[in-house]
């Protein structure tokens, strides 16, 4: 069985159930202005013959939810996004002053101010060893000669990449290990800013201790670290 009750703060009827009325001893939210009121005290007719014009009361007699403005997001999202185009910017820095050179000294200045700088870009797969030699030194047999060809097949200058240089036995078992940096193949006079040339090969012969070793074989691949 349900009842017809009217607000007392704006007026309005609503039309409540027996349920609503034993729920919290018959208090009942206006679901049209809020106001909190005791539907028992306030009823107006039966709803067989009522004809109530608001929406239905409420329950629940927490605070009401206020509903943010939708304009205050607004600004939050553009610093999301400005934030996540310095983070895209960082990262792909070394690419975005190759695509667009007047963005270098920008650029340059930016790492200058933060502790960077702006790296030249390395894609291992346009580069490659064409060639590639480990003999015994003629004038000192306990010194190895490592002599390779690299190649940088990109139209852009890259970044000197990294070798390993693998030692193996007669059962290719690794007996040593070593990694050279451009540093190391290079020499120490080398200009290793200016980069590996774009369509280019470079010639690199390094020197290294390894009488006790006694290798069979070697194994050599370049990558990024």
């Amino acid at each position: 069985m349900s009842v017809v009750t009217r607000c007392p703060g704006c007026g309005t009827a609503f039309r409540v159930s027996d349920a609503q009325l034993e729920a919290r001893g018959g208090r009942v939210r206006c679901g049209r202005c809020g106001h909190a009121f005791d539907a028992g005290a306030a009823l107006v007719f039966e709803a067989a013959s009522a004809t109530p014009s608001g929406p239905p009361p409420e329950i629940d007699f927490g605070p009401r939810p206020r509903r943010r403005s939708s304009w205050l997001w607004w600004p939050a999202g553009i610093v999301a996004l400005v934030a996540l185009a310095l983070q895209l910017a960082f990262h792909f820095r070394g690419e975005i002053a190759l695509l667009w050179p007047a963005t270098n000294p920008l650029l340059s200045q930016a790492c200058k101010e933060i502790g960077c700088d702006v790296p030249l870009p390395h894609h291992p797969e346009l580069l490659s060893i064409e060639v590639s030699d480990l003999q015994t030194d003629a004038s000192s047999p306990g010194v190895m000669v490592l002599s390779a060809t690299l190649r940088n097949r990109a139209s852009f200058p890259q970044q000197f990449p990294a070798l390993e240089l693998t030692l193996t036995n007669s059962q290719e078992e690794a007996v040593a290990r070593r990694v050279l940096t451009g540093r190391d193949y290079l020499g120490r006079g080398a200009n290793l800013q200016a980069g590996f040339a774009a369509n280019s090969e470079l010639a690199i012969k390094v020197y290294f201790e390894a009488a006790t070793l006694k290798p069979t074989g070697y194994r050599l691949y370049l990558f990024y670290p």
